[in-house]
């Protein structure tokens, strides 16, 4: 399934010291030698990612090879699509089509449901994630997702869900849904259901505004594993677009990956040449530049927004591997 282009986001940390503490101890048991807790490395992330079909194989080649060099890895993919093969230190990052459901059965479930209003409106709907009823179905979807994920991602592997279509929700939804989320994955740990040993959180999509203001106003029980921006852009200045600028400020102040997505078909900026206007499209070289930003671990370009497959994936910045008690990124 493919995710949701999102060029407006809606408009908004307090963790515990404890949960700080427990999610940097986990980030650096995947890739940092052991006695490293106290010397926080910098490690760079590589983001290997496909929602219309497996992944591209040089970008899965590209992830072995930044896995086997220390790097943290993320595999993030639509479980209905066969699921490449999982090495140790992979973490393994699962889709769901969030806020809007499958027109037919899936939609069903639902209290209710309306139309997108977008390009997906023939074959999906948006559902009410402020209604704890359709909340609870979700739940268990993402809970069954994390079973999935538990039987096949090596041990030591964090198991992730990326939940879509959260453009339309502010902060306190948000936090509704994923602190139930990761509720249910704890009552499933102590049923025995997901093993207790396993890792597990979510993904940031799109709507960094109301995901910052979540971090911000300390809603959330457990910050995201990273944060992805789709649509991204640079203007003819070198500039990342707004959104992008605040996935990148979430990236410095909670020491977060930020992931930008990118297509070769959205205009970027026009130019006037010979008082005829020109379109420039995000290039595979603006996506390079892109990655190359401060606080942006990595961008990924496919050829157009129809593709939900890319074809390159751009190493960035190395991130910190902790959080001071302050919950901000804990330097060198």
């Amino acid at each position: 399934m493919r995710s949701r282009p999102v060029r407006h986001a809606k408009t908004g940390t307090r963790w515990t010291v404890a949960v700080c503490t427990a999610l940097a101890a986990g980030a650096l048991s995947l890739s940092s030698p052991a006695g490293s807790v106290a010397e926080p490395m910098k490690r760079y992330q590589y983001w290997a990612t496909s929602l219309a079909r497996t992944v591209d194989d040089n970008i899965l080649e590209g992830l072995y090879a930044a896995v086997a060099r220390g790097a943290v890895g993320w595999l993030d993919v639509d479980a209905k699509y066969p699921i490449p093969q999982m090495k140790p230190g992979i973490n393994l990052v699962l889709y769901h089509v969030g806020g809007n459901c499958y027109v037919g059965d899936d939609c069903d479930r639902f209290p209710s449901s309306e139309e997108t209003g977008d390009r997906w409106g023939d074959k999906e709907r948006a559902i009410d994630l402020t209604d704890p009823a359709a909340r609870t179905i979700v739940v268990n979807d993402l809970i069954a997702l994390v079973r999935k994920g538990d039987e096949i991602a090596p041990a030591g592997s964090v198991v992730g869900i990326h939940f879509d279509n959260v453009h339309r929700i502010d902060a306190q939804t948000i936090a509704a849904v994923f602190n139930e989320f990761l509720k249910a994955v704890e009552a499933a740990k102590t049923q025995g259901l997901i093993s207790k040993s396993r890792q597990v959180g979510y993904v940031a999509k799109n709507n960094p505004r109301a995901f910052k203001a979540a971090l911000d106003q300390g809603l959330l029980n457990a910050p995201p594993l990273y944060q992805i921006n789709e649509n991204a852009t640079l203007s003819q200045d070198g500039a990342l677009d707004r959104a992008s600028q605040r996935a990148q400020e979430i990236g410095r102040q909670y020491c977060i990956p930020v992931f930008l997505k990118t297509f070769g078909s959205d205009a970027a900026y026009a130019v006037d040449q010979d008082d005829n206007e020109t379109t420039v499209y995000v290039s595979e070289e603006m996506t390079h530049r892109m990655a190359e930003k401060p606080n942006i671990s990595g961008a990924a370009w496919s050829p157009d927004e129809g593709r939900y497959r890319p074809t390159i994936f751009a190493e960035g910045s190395p991130l910190p591997q902790g959080r001071s008690p302050a919950g901000g990124c804990r330097e060198d």
